[in-house]
């Protein structure tokens, strides 16, 4: 009966790729939440720059203008920030991507390696095969020579 002494360590690098995997997911999610919000922020720019357009066809009201202004800055941060904070996310996701390559690459070598081993005991168990056959055939044979 064949068995892989490095059975228990195979099954920690797949318990760590699976890990690895979800680690993948949510980074991936906070990337794409991080975009989207982006685009919430740019739609809410895009309207007041509409609104600002639509009033300047009216009255122009000065306090009006200075608080579009201020919005229209505070605005142009928060799009900024986002920016910055989907460069992060963009990173972590490569970076789980990459530590998710190395635990495959590392499952993948345990599991060769356990390949390489099964094959070694099957041809070993069929050494010995033929050597219990060897070894009744040259018992046969002795006992018909005696006969």
């Amino acid at each position: 009966m064949f068995k892989y002494k490095l059975e228990p360590i195979l099954a920690l690098k797949e318990k760590l790729e699976e890990s690895k995997k979800r680690e993948l997911g949510l980074a991936h999610q906070c990337h794409e939440k991080a975009k989207a919000e982006k685009e919430v922020l740019v739609k809410q720019r895009e309207m007041a720059y509409k609104e600002a357009k639509i009033q300047s066809h009216e009255k122009v009201n000065i306090i009006q203008l200075r608080q579009l202004n201020y919005y229209s800055n505070y605005m142009e941060e928060a799009i900024h920030s986002k920016n910055e904070e989907i460069d992060l996310a963009a990173k972590k996701v490569e970076q789980r991507r990459e530590e998710l390559v190395e635990a495959v690459k590392e499952r993948k070598i345990l599991e060769n390696l356990k390949e390489l081993q099964l094959e070694d005991y099957k041809e070993e168990e069929k050494r010995n095969e033929n050597n219990v056959v060897d070894e009744i055939v040259t018992y046969k044979y002795r006992a018909n020579q005696k006969e």
